[in-house]
């Protein structure tokens, strides 16, 4: 959705219009199912895809031809060999495909495109607190995974955009007040990995006053058991710090590396945005 988004705007911006086409509707054996979007200029694809093949073939040649006529509406494609409409795809199937023609300089056909924006601002946030190695190989992954990720570090070289892949905004953090600036719901993740226990203590301590959804540590369980400690000392209610899921993500055997641990951390980040709680570490 973020892909779709970033397209659109991109081509928006620049006052051009654009087409915005979407599968609203499939049956059979089809490239991608309903809802798979692509975002199509008068330059060819921008964003996204509806399947490759000769369907997607098709859909930038009409998609083109809207872009003059100024058209929103659908075309069906009958993916059978024989069918009248056949376009070459070997499975069959049906599909109809609905193009939207976005303009800048037509308010009324902007609709489409604020819907694409609500549901962007409805991504579920992750804010992690550390610009370290393994928050540098989480960035990408979770943007992949439609995550708005925000990293936040009180070290100048550690914040710098370009560390990570996909990420949504980068801010300088004042340890004092880790939450200054940023408002985290009880709909968003925070992850905690800076660079050390007493860091990491100071940033929980603030976090489990909000209502965040997830909180996930990284660590080992004597760190952590240390730390909750010391949070208890700090008049945190024990039931409170059993929010916490520490060590962050599943242990799978083998996962050593950044890239590897962000794979576990991801994986337990999927799973409770699906509703489901997080589990323990997975250690067989």
């Amino acid at each position: 959705m973020r892909e779709i988004y970033e397209g659109l705007k991109k081509t928006i911006d620049s006052g051009k219009p654009v087409i915005l086409c979407t599968i609203i509707a499939s049956s059979g054996s089809t490239p991608r199912g309903t809802g798979a979007m692509m975002v199509v200029t008068e330059e060819g694809i921008c964003a996204g895809s509806i399947g490759g093949g000769a369907i997607e073939y098709k859909s930038i040649e009409i998609a083109k031809n809207a872009l003059v006529t100024k058209n929103t509406y659908i075309h069906s494609f009958q993916l059978r060999r024989n069918d009248i409409q056949d376009i070459g795809m070997i499975c069959g199937g049906d599909a109809e495909v609905l193009f939207s023609y976005i303009d800048p300089a037509m308010p009324e056909t902007m609709e489409k495109y604020l819907e694409i924006e609500k549901e962007v601002e409805k991504l579920a946030r992750v804010y992690i607190f550390g610009g370290g190695h393994v928050a540098q190989a989480l960035v990408p992954v979770l943007n992949s995974l439609e995550f708005q990720c925000t990293v936040l570090d009180d070290r100048d070289d550690f914040i710098k955009p370009e560390l990570f892949g996909g990420v949504a905004k980068t801010i300088k953090m004042n340890l004092e007040d880790v939450t200054s600036g940023i408002e985290i719901t009880e709909n968003d993740f925070v992850c905690i990995m800076t660079r050390g226990h007493k860091d990491d203590l100071e940033v929980e301590y603030q976090i489990l006053k909000t209502p965040a959804k997830y909180i996930g540590v990284i660590g080992s369980s004597k760190k952590s058991a240390g730390v909750n400690r010391q949070l208890t000392e700090r008049g945190i209610n024990p039931k409170d710090i059993k929010r916490v899921t520490t060590p962050i993500g599943y242990k799978l055997k083998g996962a050593q590396t950044p890239a590897e641990i962000a794979i576990c951390i991801a994986a337990q980040l999927i799973e409770v945005r699906a509703g489901y709680p997080a589990r323990g570490n997975i250690t067989e």
